[in-house]
């Protein structure tokens, strides 16, 4: 008797207790940005201009002209305007609203307004203005770049044959050149303010120095000249204080009716370096101290006033020039700071340079930015841009949570993609296009920072890098990073949408990203991803992220 009750109980139970075995359904993650986030599209000037001058006639002289005159760019190539943006700039701006976007962030080149010691050219600056007005009358607001790499060539000039010889007074220990820098902003402030609330003063100052003062393919084209890119960048870190306290004592007009009257940053080229073998202690040190050097020092020096003068990481050397310590000029000198994220970096202590600076200080080891460059694990397999970048998501993830210890606002003030593949052969011929990568590159990079919001990341903004494809520093023509594509063989440079440009007007449009739009754009992984599992570059995938 006992048996049967007990056996009856089993029955009862299992018939109460069923086990499911259905799969689980996956439920997507989406991410939303609130009302005032600002969407915007950043060009450069000399990118989208070039050499020419606002009359038509002669052209600009800059130290990036004279570098491209010594042929440095890839196939000789020579800039002489741009993207045609600085006679077709109102039917691009017109493009930008287009996209559903509602900020335009354009620099202001030095070279163009002050071509000698304290001679301006009025002409130039009223041609600047003119397009502050037009980006406005389409109901866009302006964040203005006052040092966006183009330079006077009494300021640097890179040509050892010109006359005069080279020039760089931007790596020197006296800082004259930071008052010449302010005289400069001084004199065009008075025309900016009442049209322009956000400046981003420096563009990328450690892009500069890597590419100007280690590797040498940029202007002045110096190799391992560590001590000269320090200088260079003190100068910098005086530059962006001098024309923050002229941008607070001078613009004191509300562009946007916000209440106030300026807001004032600079942008960084922002990605965090890892170590190419995990748990290697050299490759560790490396990642740690180049880190440092690259992400914060800059940001240190500007928010606390701290200037480690020798990168090695504290603020008490007193025989440095200048001495370390707390400098008031330099104390907070930024209210945010713009991110500017293409991808990760691996650093190593391998091959021939890698060998050579993992005894030199503060780099201890080789940043290396190109997959082909990558020596461990999926190495070159990885997915990656036209330019060699690798593709992480993940990574720009990483880099917006360290940014934002510094507890200041951000706004990504450039993020994007090619919409070419690495070229192969001639890299003046016609592209391989990858749209639809970029595309996905776009939600990916997009759908991070959503997350980031999440965390409680005070994220004000996304500038996409950019409007149409451009002349690409020295890779001229040969990388499109564009929303819109450009076709250079026709002499009207017309422009026309891509999959990337499209994806981005759907993400603005829905001011979200839903399961809807992650469907319409992401693939199930990059096409240049060759990896034998390819998959989702993002930090988590959207689909298990409840």
């Amino acid at each position: 008797m006992r048996l049967v009750l007990l056996s009856v109980v089993v029955v009862v139970v299992f018939v109460a207790c069923p086990v499911d075995t259905s799969p689980a359904v996956s439920t997507f993650h989406p991410v939303s940005f609130p009302a005032d986030f600002a969407w915007g599209t950043a060009i450069a000037q000399w990118q989208t201009e070039g050499d020419r001058p606002a009359s038509g006639s002669g052209s600009i002289d800059s130290n990036w002209k004279r570098w491209m005159d010594q042929g440095n760019a890839v196939g000789g190539q020579v800039n002489g305007d741009g993207n045609g943006f600085g006679t077709r700039f109102r039917e691009d701006i017109a493009l930008a609203r287009n996209l559903g976007l509602d900020t335009f962030r354009l620099g202001l080149d030095w070279s163009r307004i002050e071509p000698q010691p304290d001679v301006f050219d009025e002409a130039e600056l009223d041609h600047f203005v003119e397009i502050l007005d037009a980006v406005r009358a389409e109901g866009l607001h302006p964040v203005v770049t006052l040092w966006h790499w183009t330079v006077p060539v009494w300021v640097q000039q890179p040509d050892p044959d010109a006359v005069g010889g080279v020039v760089d007074r931007m790596a020197v220990k006296d800082r004259a050149v930071v008052d010449d820098f302010e005289d400069f902003v001084r004199h065009v402030l008075p025309r900016l303010k009442g049209k322009v609330d956000t400046y981003t003063v420096l563009n990328e100052p450690f892009s500069m120095i890597v590419l100007g003062y280690l590797e040498g393919r940029f202007p002045p084209g110096k190799q391992l000249q560590i001590a000269q890119g320090t200088d260079f960048g003190i100068n910098l870190l005086f530059m962006q204080a001098a024309a923050f306290d002229a941008i607070k004592e001078l613009d004191d007009e509300d562009e946007d009716g916000d209440g106030v009257d300026s807001f004032v940053g600079l942008t960084m080229s922002a990605n965090d370096l890892y170590a190419e073998i995990p748990g290697d202690l050299e490759q560790e040190r490396s990642a740690q101290s180049i880190n440092y050097v690259f992400n914060d020092w800059a940001i240190e020096a500007l928010t606390s006033g701290k200037l480690d003068v020798n990168l090695d990481q504290d603020f008490d050397d007193v025989d440095t020039v200048p001495a370390e310590g707390v400098i008031e000029e330099l104390k907070n000198s930024i209210e945010f700071i713009g991110v500017q994220y293409y991808g990760p970096g691996k650093v190593t202590d391998e091959g021939t340079l890698g060998s050579i600076l993992v005894g030199v200080a503060p780099l201890f080891g080789e940043p290396v930015l190109n997959v082909a460059g990558y020596t461990f694990g999926d190495g070159p397999l990885l997915p990656h841009n036209g330019m060699g970048r690798e593709i992480s998501a993940a990574g720009f993830a990483d880099t917006l949570d360290r940014y934002a210890k510094w507890g200041l606002p951000i706004i990504v003030t450039e993020n994007g993609t090619t919409t070419n593949a690495v070229p192969d052969g001639d890299p003046l011929g016609p592209p391989v296009l990858l749209e639809a990568q970029a595309a996905m590159y776009v939600l990916e990079h997009v759908y991070e920072v959503g997350r980031a919001l999440e965390r409680g990341i005070d994220v004000r903004g996304y500038y996409h890098w950019t409007l149409a494809d451009n002349f690409e520093w020295v890779d001229g023509r040969t990388q499109h990073f564009g929303a819109y594509s450009v076709d250079f063989s026709d002499p009207s440079y017309p422009r026309t949408l891509n999959k990337q440009g499209e994806a981005l007007k759907d993400l603005v449009g829905a001011r979200a990203i839903t399961e809807e739009l992650w469907t319409k754009w992401v693939l199930s992984s990059y096409p240049s991803d060759a990896r034998q599992k390819p998959g989702l570059t993002t930090s988590i995938d959207p689909f298990a992220a409840n």
